[in-house]
């Protein structure tokens, strides 16, 4: 099986987690995971970001994004990440998620967050994608960062697991 693991992540929180995903789902033999950052566009560094990130996302603003590097529709199963900001996904993933929607049979999502949103953000990309998810994985900032212990862990490696399960063989479609 072939996965392709895509995030956005303005402060380094989802692409630890998502590269944890991808380290677990190539623990498997036969099992290929291909990591790719979304870039954003528009400029969401410091302070002055992160209040227009929050309120794009909320205003459901559209945003441009780098050129993919990966051939998405080569991909048996297509991971994407978000943070959650103002209870939805950041228009990064959302982007990525509308320009791919046609090569989008199989996808998963992961989402991190201060503490909620989860639901909003997985609803959005639903929609986006044209597909519903296979599976879902919510992680909370702190618990991905170490703050808390490194529970997260666990959750890690039972969604890849869970990934694997269905119908993610690890001989491919």
């Amino acid at each position: 099986m072939r996965a392709l693991v895509v995030y956005y992540s303005r402060s380094g929180v989802t692409r630890k987690a998502c590269e944890a995903v991808a380290a677990a789902l190539a623990k498997h033999e036969g099992v290929e995971a291909v990591v790719e950052e979304l870039i954003d566009r528009t400029d969401r560094a410091g302070m002055t970001g992160w209040l227009s990130a929050g309120r794009d996302a909320t205003l459901k603003r559209e945003t441009e994004i780098e050129p993919v590097q990966a051939d998405v529709g080569s991909f048996d199963l297509v991971v994407i990440g978000t943070p959650v900001w103002a209870f939805t996904c950041t228009p990064a993933a959302r982007a990525f998620c509308e320009q791919f929607a046609d090569d989008l049979e199989r996808v998963a999502f992961v989402a991190t967050m201060g503490g909620s949103g989860d639901r909003g953000a997985y609803e959005l990309m639903e929609r986006s994608c044209g597909t519903p998810p296979i599976a879902t994985l919510s992680l909370i900032d702190r618990h991905v960062r170490g703050e808390d212990g490194d529970g997260y862990v666990a959750k890690v490696e039972a969604f890849a697991q869970e990934l694997l399960g269905a119908g993610g063989s690890a001989s491919g479609h």
